[in-house]
């Protein structure tokens, strides 16, 4: 029988201490709602510092770009939370942020734009960096966006116009960049049904390329619980022994003061980047808990 690692009650409660003294006030509130300690209004309350007036989400939501204004991708981080909060469509951070993600569609380029050029004048990693001639099209953020305009029944052209693009991206995608891949994941949950499947079999038949082996995990290798972050994932079943691994992996990677931290840095703005990191470990710690949560990986008596 194979000898499975699990979090120890000190280690979660290790976990717990870091979240409650370092962990970014959303993040906290987020955790201390998934624990049934929390209210939601709490979570949406935290998500208000991150909103402008356009509807839109910023004000470093994201990590690794220090921007203020909103932009797409910030925005999807938003309703990340919001998605896990059971929200009613016709809330206004729902309605606006939507409406948003309306207004900032490029028509000319049939795709939304993940960050503005703007991102360049402010503190933030090497790859948010905008390229005045890049026009490659990405479904990061573009797959999830569509996901939340359908799952909100926002009845508008635009949504039919983009799950097409989208779609018709998958189909002949080739190579598998995990940011994306989870982009086509949130929008097969979202939306459900025949885009669903058709996600899930591409993905399936491509999932030994898209992982990387243990050994480049700490280098920002692609761990498989990107895939598959419960037993109720489509693709846990085939990724069973690797999902072993990869828990055993977080198990063992939990640091002296309870957090995980980022396997991945900017090399530049380094002052901005210790903020960065700090709050990427209170980001990173509560999604690894719940994760080991989900998979019955924490001592049950800790839980």
């Amino acid at each position: 029988m194979i000898n499975l690692k699990i979090l120890s009650s000190e280690q979660f409660e290790k976990a717990c201490h870091f979240i409650t003294l370092y962990a970014r006030p959303l993040d906290r509130a987020y955790f201390a709602y998934w624990r049934g300690e929390g209210e939601k209004e709490k979570v949406l309350q935290e998500l208000e510092a991150y909103r402008n007036e356009d509807g839109g989400f910023g004000n470093n939501i994201e990590p690794d770009f220090r921007l203020q204004e909103s932009s797409p991708l910030a925005t999807t981080i938003a309703f990340q939370y919001l998605s896990q909060l059971n929200m009613n469509p016709q809330h206004p951070f729902i309605v606006e942020g939507t409406n948003y993600f309306l207004q900032t569609y490029h028509t000319d380029t049939n795709a939304w734009q993940a960050v503005p050029p703007s991102v360049n004048e402010v503190p933030h990693a090497p790859w948010w960096h905008v390229l005045e001639n890049e026009h490659s099209y990405s479904a990061n953020p573009d797959a999830e966006i569509v996901g939340y305009l359908i799952n909100y029944d926002v009845q508008h052209p635009l949504a039919t116009k983009a799950l097409k693009r989208v779609m018709n991206h998958l189909e002949y995608l080739n190579e598998y960049e995990i940011h994306e891949v989870q982009c086509y994941l949130r929008l097969a949950n979202l939306v459900g049904g025949e885009v669903q499947q058709k996600i899930y079999r591409k993905i399936e038949k491509k999932l030994p390329f898209i992982i990387d082996p243990p050994e480049k995990w700490s280098q920002y290798g692609v761990q498989p619980i990107a895939l598959a972050d419960s037993l109720q994932s489509p693709f846990a079943k085939e990724l069973n022994q690797e999902l072993d691994v990869n828990l055993d992996y977080l198990v063992e990677n939990q640091l002296d003061n309870g957090c995980w931290e980022p396997n991945w840095s900017w090399g530049q703005f380094d002052e901005q980047w210790e903020v960065a990191k700090r709050e990427w470990q209170g980001v990173l710690t509560v999604q690894n808990v719940m994760t080991l949560s989900k998979f019955g990986r924490i001592d049950s008596s800790a839980v």
